[in-house]
Order: C-alpha cells, then structure tokens, then sequence
C-alpha cells in the first residue's frame, strides 16, 4: 500500500502528540494518584489521631480521678488508724479490755462509712473480730495484688513505721460477707508497738469501678459525637472497637459492623505496635486502606477503613480532563497540519509532473541540441516553482539545479574519452568520504584517555573501521572491525556498520546489548552474506573499567609499564552480520593506571611478505612490550613501519587498522 505524503505527513502529527502526551499524562497520572494515595492516608490517619487524642486526654482524667479518689480514701484509712491508735494508747491506763472494748464500739458505726476495723495481737489473733477481715486473714498464704503475703502485714515488727497499704481482690469466700458487688479492697496496716499489736482498716474500691465504667461509657459517647462531626468518604467508616471485639462507637458503611470485616490479623498487629495501615486486598478491585491504633490504656481499637477507588478517585477525574483536553489539541494540531499540507502538496505535484516527463526525455538526444538553451532539460527546469521561501521552493530549485547538472554531466560522459580516469575520481572520492565518516586521528578524547588511531586501505575504499567518541554518561567508546570483502560493497557495509553502532550508542551504554541490536539489523537484508569482526568496548578512565563484546575480532592486547602484555580474553559472540537472532555475552576488564591497550585488525597480524609468509601475532605482542611505555601514536608508528619492513616489495593484501589507548596515570 503506497502512502500519500499528505497521510505520511498525518501519521507522523498523531504519533509525535501520542509519543508527546501519553508518557506525560501516563506520568502525571500516577504522582498525582500517588500524592493523592498519601494525602487521602494523612487525612484519615490524622482523623485517628485526633480520636485517640480525644480519648487519651478524657482518659487521663479518669486517671487523674481514680489517683484522686485513691488518695482520699488513703488518707481517710490513714486517719482513722492514726485516731483508733492514739485512743487506744490513751486508754492505757484502764482496766484490762476497757481500751478495745472502746475500739470495738467503733467497728458498728464504721462500717456504715464503708470502712471494716480490726486489731491483731502480736501471735496474728484477732482482737475485734471483723467478718471481712476475718475472712481474709484465715488464709496466711493470701498475697495482695504485688505479691505481699498478709502474714508479713499482721506482724507488727514486719511493717514500717507509718504503716502500709496494700489492694487485695476479693475471692469467692469474701464476697459473702460485703454488702455490696464485689470489687478490690483497699487495706492499711498501721503498726502499734507498745501493745504489739496491729490496727488494721479496710475498705473497698467498687464504687470506683462503677465511677470508671461510667466515665468509659461516657468516653465512647463523647467519641460517637466526634464521629458524627466528621466527613467519611462515601463507603468508609470510623469504628471505636473494645478489646472484646464490642462496637462501642461507629459511623460509616454498616459493613464494617458486620462480624470479621474487620481483618483480625490487623487487630493483633495494632496490638503489638501501637498503629498500623494495610490494605485487605493487594491494591485490587473493592480494595479497602486500613488503619488501625489501639489505646492500650482502655484496650480499645481505632479503626478507619477507607477504599482505595474513592481515595483515587481525585486522580482518575483529572485523568480524564488531561486526556479530553490532549484529544483537542490532537484535533486542533491536524486541522493545522492539513491546512499546511495543502499549501505543500500542490508544488510538489508540479515536482512530481516534472519529473515524469523527465523519464520520457532521450538524454541522449537532448544533449545533441547544439543550443544549450534550448535543451528540454532546462526547459523543464524553468517550469519548476523555485520563487517559494520554504523547503519546497529549495527542492525544486534543486531539481532544476539537478536537471541543468545532468544536462551538463550527460554532455560531458559523451565527450569524455576515458572512462578510467573518471572512475578513479569517483574511487577516490569515496575514499575521502569514507574517511571524513570516520573519527580523525587528533579527535578529542577523554581528557583521562590517550587515544589514536590508523587506517590504511588496501584499495581505494576498504572494509575496515573504527571509531571513538564518549557516550552519554562521559565514558569513552571504542570501536573496531573488519568487514568480510573488499572495496566498495566492504565500505558501503563499513559505514552502515558504523553509523548504526554511533546510533545505538546514543540510546544505550550496553556493548553486548548494542552489538546483538547491530547483529540483528545487518542481517536482515544482507544478500551478500557479509560480515564484520567487531569489537566494541565503553572504557572509564576514572575506575579503568572496560566493558566490551567481541563478534570474532582479534583479541586485544594489553601492555603496563613493565612491559608484561596480556590478552583481552573472552568471545562475546560469532561475527556480526551473517545471522540474526543472537546473542551476545558482555565481559569487563580493568586497565592499571599507565596501560595500554592496542585494538588492531587480522590485516596487521596476517601482512604477508614476497613469500607470503605472515607477520604474526607474536610480532605485535614483541612491539608493544618493547614499547609499552611510548605514546599510543609512537606505538602505532612503529607497529605500521615494522609492518612496511615485513613487506617489502610485497603488495599490502589486507586493511591495516589500528586504535590505541592509554589510560593517564
């Protein structure tokens, strides 16, 4: 299907807008999903916050009440012991029995306050007879709550001097003998030495409970209220859970009330750490963001549930907008471009006309015309619309230029006598352009990287190649090969090769990723069979690092400056070229500061002299540690002398290429 400029010219509009705005809006779209991801978990973890600060501070001051009410009733137990001891120490004097039967009038009366009394003689029996403590002193082993056994607490050698108190929880057997629910007794001891004895005052902390239950309940109100006060996404919810799994406040999506929705898992986590945010779904569809805080204080649970498609919801809306707005400019951008496009497609029809009725001219006939003016060449030149100040108007003047040159040059083949000489002039010119595509050898380099280079063709035009220039990230790059022919078709093949290793390059740092993309291009219309050795290699002067692949190019030497030399081992691949679909293994190396490395082609080892013996492999290892220590230009001097010496009179048979490095101490 042949394409019309005017379709070509659409096509490429629509794919620069597309290749333009989708990564942008792509992009865009997910920081802006991300932000909003973050913003929208600020937001309700923020909210759980100010409930957990809510309930924290109502909850110090039940704390702060509970400490209070313990410390009053502290100090009343403390008093009344102080009152019984002095009243009892006054009645000393008194007939035996008279001072505790004065004490025991006491216990009645009390015990409408709430308060039990007892004395205990120094062997732990009891003087007054309280059935409380009674009951909680049959059992000698019974601790309070740190542990304390009561035994120690009857004694009154055993107890400080402003006596001690002490939280007993009530048992089964104690509860028979209160008069009210069942709760934690308080109880002080306060020792009286000059009768060796012990008072002993109780009383309970049950209407504390109710007072706590009470302000508990009154917290879960106060904390409804703040829900109902907040904004919920449409399907979350706001839960204040207890510790027995007991909704005590909620306001949201009635799902979350249902039994499990809740992840238990989550529950035990916030347990263990304080807080924590998941998602009950793997960011799939229906996809809910948690988090939940446990007050351990109060073992209650915070949880705020969130789905993750609301939360996102900001991001998809403005997606749309990008996308709608994207379209109008795309619309826009091709009314545009169809109203430009008319304006060039009419002198390129004249172009095209044009030049059909330059196929139907005899050249050969034309230039019999003795008159050049009246050539139909130059007849059909000045049909063409060269007044226009754009790109058309250059082409055209060009195609006019065209048509008088080829008026010209058919004139000039059919006077020229030799048809040598002319293709000689054609061969050398394409020497020159082949070596103007390659890099000179005074080429700046790595200011870290000595390098140079050498070329010498066997014919007009060769098939060797190399190149060096730094890549994107300031390393440099280090070409060389050496295509299967020679002449024409091995430059043509040279300097596709090496256009598309310079592309390749620009797009990527990978040696062995770049020659398997060259391997893969060559190969696809290549009815010549041919190939190139090649060797490519990224080298940082600043580590000494060279990466490289190697398609079945010699083995690089490498010389320090004690003359040892060694070979750059290691084949990434066959040569490049002759068949697609393969890959090729990357290797590394390091160069120490101060060594050289010499890249050359098979035309250095393989020079032949009149008896077609080679140069050898082992010369070019002898030359370079000779001289190792030497500039690398010096270093190809002498390897290309030492070559023209072998010679002789012999004709060179292969290109001679040679690319040299030295990495600065």
């Amino acid at each position: 299907m042949v394409l019309s400029l005017r379709t070509k010219l659409f096509s490429l509009v629509v794919a620069a807008i597309a290749l333009a705005a989708v990564p942008i809006i792509l992009l865009t779209f997910r920081e802006l999903n991300d932000m909003s991801l973050r913003r929208e978990r600020e937001s309700f973890g923020n909210v759980v916050v100010l409930v957990e600060d809510n309930i924290g501070s109502r909850y110090l001051s039940l704390l702060a009440n509970n400490i209070l009410g313990v410390m009053q009733r502290k100090s009343q137990l403390r008093q009344m012991a102080l009152l019984t001891r002095t009243t009892w120490l006054d009645m000393e004097g008194l007939p035996v029995g008279a001072g505790e039967r004065v004490i025991g009038s006491w216990a009645r009366p009390l015990l409408g306050f709430g308060l039990h009394l007892d004395l205990f003689e120094a062997s732990g029996a009891r003087i007054l007879g309280s059935p409380l403590i009674r009951e909680l002193a049959m059992d000698p082993e019974r601790a309070d709550l740190k542990g304390r056994p009561i035994a120690t607490m009857m004694r009154h050698e055993r107890l400080p001097a402003d006596g001690m108190f002490a939280v007993f929880g009530l048992d089964r057997d104690l509860a028979g003998v209160l008069p009210s629910a069942p709760g934690p007794l308080l109880v002080y001891f306060l020792p009286v030495p000059e009768r060796e004895a012990v008072i002993a005052l109780a009383m309970q902390l049950s209407d504390m409970q109710k007072e706590a239950a009470t302000t508990e309940r009154q917290i879960a109100d106060s904390t409804q209220e703040k829900f109902d006060s907040l904004e919920l996404h449409e399907n979350g919810f706001l839960a204040l859970i207890s510790g027995d799994s007991r909704i005590l406040a909620f306001k949201g999506n009635p799902q979350g009330r249902e039994e499990g929705f809740i992840p238990r898992e989550g529950l035990e986590q916030a347990r263990e750490k304080g807080f924590v945010d998941f998602a009950d779904q793997e960011g799939g569809a229906g996809s809910r963001v948690f988090r939940i805080a446990h007050f351990k204080a109060l073992d209650w649970y915070i949880v705020a549930a969130v789905p993750r498609d609301e939360m996102e919801a900001p991001a998809r809306v403005l997606l749309r907008r990008m996308v709608a707005f994207a379209l109008g400019s795309a619309v826009l951008s091709v009314l545009g471009m169809l109203l430009v496009t008319a304006r060039l497609i009419k002198p390129l029809r004249t172009l095209t006309n044009q030049a059909q009725a330059l196929a139907g001219i005899d050249l050969t006939q034309a230039t019999l015309v003795r008159d050049a003016g009246d050539s139909p060449l130059l007849a059909l030149a000045r049909e063409l619309p060269v007044g226009q100040r754009d790109e058309v108007g250059t082409l055209a003047a060009a195609f006019g230029d065209m048509g008088r040159a080829l008026d010209q040059n058919i004139r000039t083949l059919m006077e020229t006598t030799t048809i040598k000489q002319r293709m000689e002039g054609e061969l050398n010119a394409a020497r020159d352009i082949q070596m103007g595509i390659l890099p000179a050898a005074n080429a700046p380099a790595h200011p870290d990287c000595l390098v140079a280079s050498f070329l010498e063709p066997a014919k007009e035009v060769g098939g060797d190649l190399f190149d060096f220039f730094q890549v994107a990230d300031g390393r440099q790059a280090l070409i060389i090969g050496d295509v299967s022919d020679k002449g024409v078709p091995a430059a043509l093949f040279m300097s596709m090769t090496v256009t598309l290793v310079r592309f390749a390059l620009a797009q990527i740092s990978d040696p062995a990723e770049v020659m398997t993309r060259i391997n893969d291009r060559l190969s696809e219309n290549n009815p010549g069979c041919m190939f190139v050795t090649l060797f490519i290699g990224i080298f940082d002067p600043a580590t000494g690092e060279l990466e490289y692949a190697n398609g079945g190019h010699c083995q690089p030497l490498v010389v320090g400056r004690d003359g040892a030399v060694r070979a750059i081992e290691g084949m990434s691949g066959p040569v490049v070229g002759a068949m697609g679909g393969l890959p090729y293994a990357p290797h590394r190396t390091v160069l120490g500061a101060g060594e050289t490395c010499l890249l050359y082609s098979d035309g250095v080892s393989e020079a032949m002299d009149e008896e077609r013996r080679l140069f050898g492999e082992d010369r070019v290892e002898e030359l370079l540690a000779a001289h190792g220590g030497d500039a690398p230009e010096e270093i190809l001097r002498r390897v290309f002398e030492a070559i023209a010496a072998h010679r002789g009179a012999a004709a060179q048979s292969d290109d001679i290429t040679m690319l040299c490095f030295t990495r600065r101490s």
